[in-house]
């Protein structure tokens, strides 16, 4: 069901109302001409039914700056909320936009005399705009919301019994239960918390009159989440049963629950998480399918000062990921932070703080794709962030840029578990420049569990060449020569002083 916030802004503009309707499924691309004087005119462009729609400019500008802001929608992105200021006078004076993964810069310039507003309706999305205009003004602006269809993953599997549907009312699992026997997963049932914070303790979906080999999955629905579930399934066609089952969340990786026969199957999507299951049951669990939503980052607490006149906040939002971090810093604070970050292909700079001549600039360069930056070690003290130090999932650690610190100064992390840092938020002081604070935004990314035990394969590689030469004594020369390249790559991929000790201390027991 749609719902539909008033406009807020300027009455002036009463009589030259404008509406786009609310037959959209998602707003793609934003484009605002905006002056010193206020917002003189805004386009938005959506998808309907899966074909896009170019809107009409509202308002009429001259000699104005443009800014737009694109949403991706086939990557899940939707528009959560929008953020501005107006007055009586002059119409709407500033914008912000923001989605399930990021937030646009300020649009526009406001000052003590505006008057603040939000268009947000928790859990629903944007995906339509109506307002009015006057002379080279928007005057006001509304919005349209609906909820945020989940994807579906159709069950994968036989349809013999009864179709079933646990919904997607879950805000988090805290349970599985599943039992497997020699023909198969006899059933599958759930605990959950749902949207009002109720534990719920969902039904049985399969039998419960035959021995079996009982499976629990447990985790923490505050801080981990399903991301995705390998199975095998097996049968005539139409009656196929799922013979096992393994869940991986954020964080964790169940066991195989039951057996490795048949066909496998994996119910997932990039960038999601599963939010409820369906499927077919009778005697056995026939079929399995999934409710998926977009990720939405976890925003980290801001370590540092974030309160009073003199500071000011700044927020990125959340990109795929982060290529290239810059730190400006003098001999007593960091000046200025510079991160280029990776959208779709693009890469997007963001800069923070003063960038001046009075510092020294240290560069972290990360291999995006293969690599996240997943903590930064940081110290704060009473007037300023100093210094830090970014650590990624191939286990490399940056320098530590700064070395000053404050009587006062405390040591802190930014981190969470089996999740990458895909964006930054924090406060600086805008006449000086200094850092005064510093957060960051997290998402799960699957790649992580790839890399970490990478670094496990290195070591079993260097004791396979070590084995190899004790065995092959007539290949010595050619395997040692091997295995000093192995280590060679060791050292030249910087991994943190514990893991590359760990490594080179296979050498040393022989």
């Amino acid at each position: 069901m749609t719902e539909r916030l008033e406009a807020e802004g300027s009455r002036r503009g009463s009589n030259s109302k404008w509406d786009d309707k609310s037959d959209h499924d998602d707003v793609t691309k934003i484009y605002v001409n905006y002056s010193l004087s206020g917002i003189e005119s805004i386009r938005f462009d959506y998808v309907k039914s899966g074909k896009p729609k170019d809107g009409p400019f509202r308002g009429q500008s001259y000699n104005t700056y443009t800014h737009t802001f694109e949403i991706n929608h086939l990557k899940y992105e939707h528009l959560e909320s929008v953020e501005g200021y107006y007055t009586e006078d002059t119409g709407i004076e500033a914008l912000q936009f923001k989605t399930n993964l990021r937030i646009s810069e300020p649009i526009g310039y406001h000052h003590d005399g505006c008057t603040k507003f939000i268009l947000a309706v928790e859990g629903k999305k944007i995906i339509g705009f109506h307002g009015s205009s006057f002379a080279l003004r928007v005057g006001s602006l509304g919005a349209y919301f609906t909820w945020d269809t989940p994807t579906i993953i159709k069950a994968v599997g036989g349809k013999v019994g009864t179709k079933w549907d646990d919904g997607v009312n879950q805000a988090g699992f805290t349970k599985i239960h599943v039992r497997s026997g020699q023909k198969g997963i006899q059933f599958i049932k759930l605990e959950y918390v749902d949207k009002d914070g109720n534990l719920t303790d969902g039904p049985i979906h399969g039998s419960i009159y035959r021995r079996g080999s009982p499976h629990v999955f447990e985790f923490k629905h505050d801080e981990e989440y399903l991301v995705s579930v390998e199975g095998y399934y097996e049968g005539d066609e139409e009656c196929e049963v799922i013979q096992g089952l393994q869940f991986r969340t954020n964080i964790k990786t169940s066991e195989l629950m039951g057996s490795n026969t048949g066909k496998k199957f994996k119910l997932t999507a990039s960038g999601m998480k599963i939010v409820g299951f369906h499927g077919y049951a009778e005697k056995n669990l026939s079929s399995l399918g999934a409710y998926l939503t977009p990720l939405t980052p976890k925003k980290s607490e801001c370590k540092g000062i974030t309160d009073g006149s003199n500071v000011w906040n700044w927020d990125d939002g959340a990109f795929e990921g982060i290529r290239k971090v810059s730190v400006f810093f003098t001999a007593l604070r960091i000046r200025c932070l510079m991160i280029n970050y990776e959208d779709a292909g693009k890469v997007v700079k963001r800069s923070h703080g003063l960038n001046n001549n009075d510092h020294q600039e240290e560069k972290f360069v990360v291999d995006y794709p293969n690599e996240f930056i997943t903590s930064v070690v940081g110290t704060m003290s009473s007037s300023s962030v100093m210094p830090l130090i970014f650590k990624t999932s191939k286990g490399r650690t940056s320098k530590k840029f700064g070395d000053y610190s404050f009587d006062d100064s405390v040591e802190f992390v930014l981190e969470s578990k089996g999740c990458a840092i895909v964006g930054f938020h924090g406060w600086h002081n805008p006449v000086s420049g200094y850092m005064t604070a510093l957060g960051g935004l997290n998402l799960s990314a699957s790649k992580l569990q790839e890399q970490y035990s990478g670094v496990k394969l290195v070591g079993f590689d260097i004791f396979k060449h070590l084995f190899d030469i004790l065995h092959s004594p007539s290949k010595s020369s050619e395997l040692t020569n091997q295995l000093s390249n192995k280590l060679l790559i060791v050292g030249q991929e910087n991994y943190s002083s514990s893991t590359q000790s760990q490594l080179l201390l296979v050498v040393s027991l022989i």
